[in-house]
């Protein structure tokens, strides 16, 4: 039985239709299912965090390999995964992935939900984990991988290189979905970055990347000097000694164009 006649049949026994509201698309495409549960490289001591698990398609096929941590948040598809998985290794929590406490976990297999990608993987960053293998809309991935210099380049690129090694390793096409998505997806997986320079303070420096692009296009030393507040607030520091502190860095630099590396190196400073 093909995955799309298992989800009609699905959505007739537990009456329900995808809902707009909740961005559900259900993965119904047995091929990238299988592309995304090799690429997590799962064994029996993992433990999976699944965001979304909609009908239990990726969910059961993870099960088979490992034990898993599946978030819903739409009660109907909570029931039908309480009725229709295996329940030996599987842990279902029924809510809002934003607000739940997260279970200990290694590993993330998921297609979340994509109206919600940016505040997921901020949560997933601050969280940490060894690898993630995931699906989200084309242009949003681009922002994850996105280099300096580049459009899409922005806090959460740094954030997500500072954590992690991003790499694209596959297309969804919209047919693999029911219904349809507007845009295409990407497979995306993100191993742990192992680096030696971290930040000494992690939380802190998410907030202090995301402060300095907001204003993106201004140089380093106006955007200090636009950043009083934080500055003064958070580090202790006013604007002109910030400015002081960083004098051996291109302060002429827009911070568009500023590396990873560069934002770890500054914040140190400013600490």
């Amino acid at each position: 039985m093909s995955l799309f006649i298992e989800l009609t049949e699905l959505m007739a026994k537990y009456r329900f239709r995808p809902r707009k509201k909740l961005a559900q698309n259900f993965l119904t495409d047995e091929k990238v299912i299988q592309r995304m549960v090799t690429a997590a490289e799962l064994n029996e001591k993992d433990k999976v965090l699944e965001i979304g698990a909609g009908t239990g398609f990726l969910t059961r096929e993870l099960q088979k390999h490992c034990s898993v941590i599946a978030i819903e948040y739409d009660e109907t598809l909570c029931e039908l995964l309480q009725n229709e998985l295996a329940k030996d290794n599987l842990e279902l929590i029924c809510g809002d992935f934003l607000k739940v406490e997260l279970p200990d976990f290694n590993k993330i297999v998921s297609t979340p939900p994509y109206h919600i990608s940016k505040k997921i993987m901020i949560k997933l960053l601050k969280h940490g984990f060894e690898l993630a293998v995931l699906a989200f809309q084309e242009e949003f991935v681009e922002k994850l991988t996105a280099l300096p210099g580049f459009p899409q380049y922005g806090a959460l690129s740094v954030l997500t290189q500072y954590k992690t090694n991003p790499k694209v390793i596959g297309k969804i096409e919209p047919k693999a979905f029911f219904p349809k998505p507007k845009s295409r997806s990407r497979i995306v997986k993100l191993e742990k970055n192992e680096r030696k320079n971290k930040a000494v303070d992690e939380l802190l420096f998410f907030r202090f990347v995301e402060e300095l692009f907001r204003h993106r296009n201004k140089n380093l030393s106006n955007a200090i000097s636009c950043s009083r507040e934080f500055l003064s607030k958070k580090l202790g520091i006013g604007t002109k000694q910030g400015i002081e502190i960083l004098h051996s860095f291109e302060l002429e630099k827009k911070v568009a164009l500023i590396e990873v590396e560069e934002f770890i190196q500054m914040f140190n400073a400013l600490y």
